[in-house]
């Protein structure tokens, strides 16, 4: 899911911060990178219980543009959706599993996308109150 912002003023760089602490509060490992006009945060559980490490670290947060006009783009990477179809088309060979887990996978990431929003929206309201200051 994508976001813009326009006239906010933002500080890019104090927002992927906000965005990776997000991520670590949840227990998330998280990486951060950063390029002009551009930061991108990964993150995978600390832990992996039956899921590809790889699925997760597909998983990521593009913030992207200048302070005052930025977009947010949260991106669940064709893994997670890939493994939801190899499971239906192996689920007469066991690959309900797979179907299940990939199904738990995605709730929990749409899940986590939706407390993320109401965290991201908050900060940035935040952050462009302080700057008209």
């Amino acid at each position: 899911m994508e976001k813009q912002w326009l006239g906010q003023n933002i500080d890019l760089n104090q927002l992927s911060v906000y965005v990776e602490d997000f991520f670590k509060d949840k227990g998330f490992v998280t990486r951060r990178h950063e390029s002009k006009e551009e930061y991108v945060i990964t993150w995978a559980p600390q832990r992996v219980d039956g899921v590809s490490r790889s699925v997760y670290n597909a998983v990521k947060l593009k913030i992207s543009g200048r302070p005052e006009d930025f977009v947010i783009d949260m991106v669940a990477s064709e893994a997670t959706r890939s493994s939801i179809r190899l499971g239906m088309l192996t689920s007469p060979l066991g690959g309900g599993y797979i179907t299940l887990q990939s199904i738990r996978l995605r709730e929990t990431l749409e899940k986590l996308e939706n407390e993320f929003w109401i965290y991201i929206e908050e900060k940035i309201a935040i952050m462009a109150s302080q700057s008209l200051r």
